[in-house]
């Protein structure tokens, strides 16, 4: 053991040396190629940083994230993004502020600062502490502590000091990453850190079973080369609905063993390299039960054997079980899930120097201690999903990063459930009633298993809407009418006199309604709306002088959770693997825009696909935690099939989104989805994206991953779009036209624009492709007075003419699959020079040769 742990110390060392070389090397490139790029002829000093880099197998090439600098401060979101190929830089994209910007000196200190955002965001809780700004370090702390960078940030050609804090408030669930000016104390931008996928029951006006089997897990659980040479981890079965399958309404449990993948857990799943956790904690993944919403570690089923562990409980569904009856089962599949998707992308790239979530990265780089906090049962609502994603923010004075985990919460939902019991009679006597349907608020504390005990009372102003004497209610329940103010209102009364919880009696029906009222802060007591009969029997008893003890509480009979609803956890940590990956890692997925929901949309879709699903077959989202039918589209509009006449989306539908996250990213997913089949009806589907790299399923993947990682922050359509046309390019370029014909068939074509950044209503949609996939063709007919060889070419080719007599001049241009024009040169016909290519990235091109105003086209591959 212990030469063990000396060697794993040698291998660190060594990795953070050649890490530490690399970085040096690429900089050194970087500065180069800046000194000497005709664009940055007035900012030929640009000072940067390196922020990560990734040696990409997939593009060939090392993606580096750089960040602008002025001395030792960072300009906010002054981002580029470095593609290096053979020690050149082949790419540099970039929003690089210019030097001449007006620096502002500061005037207000970060004390100052942070008490205007916590005024800002109404937060009057004082139990925050900042991170050290030198070695960053919030790694061990708790999460309502706050990290805080500074900046320069661009406003009006000037260069304005401000201090970036990351504010995370455990107790209302609120996470907040929010930029303030150091001259004035102005909030320069906030923005929500967790990605939210509620939805009412009335959020789709659309009116819209696949076979699966347990293909994709097979990849992992029968490659048993590398389990059976390996003692590192501790072998363990997962009783839990495996991928591909979606949800329980697409097929049965299944007891897998040592489902892992070593290469991206090589500890298996249940150990960080330290510690063995016999529960489901492990380096990738923590999971438990958060049912009080506190977002502390609840309970966490334990292997019920000992050695080689076993996560087998029981699991049952019916409209009248508990959802609580299944906690431990819950938990086992949430834990599962969240380490498959963490195992599978990592094959794609989504590795510890792209800021993947693990406690150990085991000496590969990137920051580390943020593993997954899965939290299943979460007490802060229903009918809901979300991610926050947190951040490994590097420190590039001292090489420390200061990490924030990122906390995935799955809900209990609701929906078609036709009796909701939240009023339970303590005395046995009346425990025998008939239950009844309750109704829910949507502010205050949300009812869940425990629920709170106390007497019923009617307050002295049964309304509740005029203030009441203090202590009156204390430790009571209150129960008011519905008349003469609003919920809101009651609920405050009454709990400003005392009242740890709130009855409405619906005097005049014995249906009742949820409460709903926006923007309520202010209230932190559960509230409940029972019918008319219930509420003259408990006012009848009280005007009787006996005592009505009851339990508000919410058990969950029929309900459905989300923690087995594996598209729906795909989709939640796909939010982590977009926001990671783009730009610098943290709040560069916040425009209008920005396409989130629609990478996660189809990251689901991709790890719970069937295998005999065909381009046309339907897909929803969350139909099994919405309650409907398999074949119908769930949380989203309308299902995901390349078939324009179910699903018709195009570009220009953005425009009558409003910017809502999950309308926008609709319709992104959408043409991800489409572009997914036509490279499946090229190289071939196979619904185990892990089983062969050169299918068109793999494919797909790949290319979207690699299109988050050469984006730019703040991404739109168009920009992600050629993201992903720059992934194949940069891999060859064999797929550029067939992009861009699936793009195009969306309206996102050649002329597609995405408008102003800070306008959704402005999108222009387009349906033409390149004029070089026109031309590029296998059907070109070629003039014969001229050629290219050899071809395919290896640092330079030739053209062949017939032979003429004279000076004649003609014009070379050489294209990309964009369209854009990557060389140009003028040539005597006549002329034997070779034409050089070593400037381009392999892949294929157009050369166009033009003699008297008529040009002739033909394909160049460059090797």
């Amino acid at each position: 053991m212990k030469i063990n742990q000396l060697s794993k110390c040698a291998g660190i060392g060594v990795f953070f040396l050649f890490a530490n070389l690399n970085a040096q090397s690429s900089e050194k490139v970087i500065k180069n190629f800046i000194q000497n790029d005709v664009n940055f002829r007035n900012n030929s000093t640009a000072e940067f940083k390196i922020l990560n880099e990734d040696n990409s197998v997939s593009l060939k090439s090392n993606i580096v994230n750089v960040q602008q600098y002025l001395g030792n401060t960072p300009i906010y979101k002054s981002l580029a993004k470095a593609v290096i190929r053979d020690g050149k830089v082949i790419s540099f994209n970039n929003n690089f502020q210019k030097a001449s910007n007006n620096v502002i000196s500061d005037k207000i200190d970060k004390t100052e600062a942070l008490s205007s955002a916590l005024r800002y965001l109404d937060i009057k809780d004082s139990s925050f502490e900042l991170a050290n700004d030198i070695d960053g370090d919030l790694v061990n702390l708790p999460d309502n502590k706050v990290a805080n960078v500074r900046f320069y940030f661009e406003k009006n050609n000037s260069l304005i000091p401000a201090q970036l804090f990351f504010i995370n408030q455990s107790k209302e669930n609120k996470f907040f990453g929010i930029l303030v000016s150091l001259t004035t104390g102005e909030i320069l931008e906030n923005n929500k850190m967790i990605d939210e996928c509620s939805f009412d029951t009335d959020h789709f006006s659309s009116s819209e079973s696949f076979d699966t089997t347990e293909h994709l897990i097979s990849h992992f659980n029968h490659n048993t080369t590398a389990k059976n040479e390996s003692k590192a981890f501790t072998n363990a079965s997962y009783n839990v609905f495996p991928f591909p399958l979606e949800a329980p309404t697409f097929g049965s449990r299944t007891l897998v063993t040592n489902p892992w993948d070593l290469a991206a857990s090589p500890e298996g799943w249940h150990s960080n390299g330290n510690t063995t956790y016999s529960n489901t904690y492990g380096n990738n993944v923590l999971a438990y039960v958060d049912n009080n919403g506190s977002n502390s570690y609840g309970f966490s089923p334990t292997s019920t054997t000992t050695g080689d562990f076993t996560f087998d409980f029981p699991f049952a569904e019916s409209t009248t079980l508990s959802a609580y009856d299944n906690r431990s089962s819950a938990v086992t599949n949430l834990f599962y899930a969240n380490n498959m998707v963490h195992d599978i992308f990592y094959k794609f790239g989504f590795t510890e120097a792209t800021r993947n979530f693990q406690s150990n990265n085991f000496g590969k780089g990137g920051g580390q201690g943020d593993a997954v906090r899965a939290e299943a049962y979460d007490g802060s609502g229903y009918n809901n999903a979300n991610f926050a994603s947190g951040y490994e923010i590097l420190n590039t004075v001292t090489g420390n990063y200061t990490v924030q985990a990122p906390r995935m919460q799955m809900y209990l939902w609701n929906y078609s459930v036709s009796l909701k019991q939240r009023l339970f009679y303590t005395d046995p006597a009346l425990a025998t009633r008939p239950p009844v349907n309750t109704g829910s608020a949507n502010f205050g504390r949300p009812l869940m298993e425990a629920g709170i005990t106390g007497d019923v009372i009617i307050p002295s102003v049964a309304t509740g809407c005029t203030a009441l004497p203090s202590g009156s209610l204390t430790g009571k329940i209150a129960m008011v009418n519905t008349t003469g103010c609003a919920y809101n209102i009651k609920a405050k009364t009454v709990q400003d006199a005392g009242a740890i919880g709130m009855i409405v009696h619906r005097t005049n029906s014995n249906t009742v309604p949820n409460i709903s009222v926006s923007n309520v802060t202010n209230v932190s007591i559960p509230s409940i709306m029972i019918p008319r009969d219930e509420g003259n029997f408990i006012t009848d008893e009280l005007t009787a002088g006996r005592t009505v003890n009851v339990n508000l509480k919410d058990l969950a009979v029929g309900y459905k959770n989300s923690s087995f609803d594996n598209g729906v956890i795909i989709h939640e940590y796909g939010h982590g693997i977009s926001n990671r990956l783009t730009g610098q890692g943290y709040s560069c997925l916040q425009n209008l825009e920005q396409m989130g929901e629609g990478w996660s949309d189809f990251f689901a879709l991709m790890l719970t696909n069937s295998p005999n699903a065909s381009a046309t077959t339907g897909r929803g989202i969350g139909t099994y935690s919405t309650n409907t039918v398999t074949t119908g589209p769930g949380i989203r509009q309308y299902r995901y099939t390349t078939d324009m006449t179910i699903n018709p989306h195009t570009y220009a539908d953005t425009n009558s989104t409003g910017g809502q996250p999950h309308a926008v990213g609709e319709i992104w997913a959408t043409m991800l989805w489409d572009l997914h089949w036509k490279l499946a009806e090229k190289y071939g589907y196979n619904s185990d994206v892990t089983a062969d790299p050169n299918s068109g399923s793999a494919k797909a993947l790949q290319l979207v991953m690699d299109g988050l990682k050469l984006q730019p922050c703040s991404p739109n359509f168009v920009s992600g779009r050629d993201a992903i046309l720059q992934a194949d390019q940069l891999a060859g370029g064999a797929d550029n036209c067939l992009i861009w014909e699936v793009f195009a068939r969306r309206g996102l074509g050649v002329n597609a624009s995405s408008g102003t950044a800070a306008n959704i209503y402005d999108q222009v949609e387009d349906f033409t492709t390149p004029e070089a996939c026109i031309l590029a063709t296998e059907d070109i007919t070629k003039n014969k007075n001229f050629g290219i060889y050899p071809n395919p070419a290896k640092g330079e080719f030739f053209i062949k003419t017939q032979p003429t007599v004279g000076n004649e001049t003609i014009k070379v241009q050489i294209l990309d699959l964009s369209g854009k024009v990557v060389k140009s040169l003028e040539r005597k016909k006549n002329s034997s020079d070779s034409i050089s290519t070593q400037d381009l990235i392999k892949g294929t091109y157009l050369v166009v040769i033009t003699e008297n105003g008529k040009s002739n086209a033909e394909k160049l591959i460059i090797e």
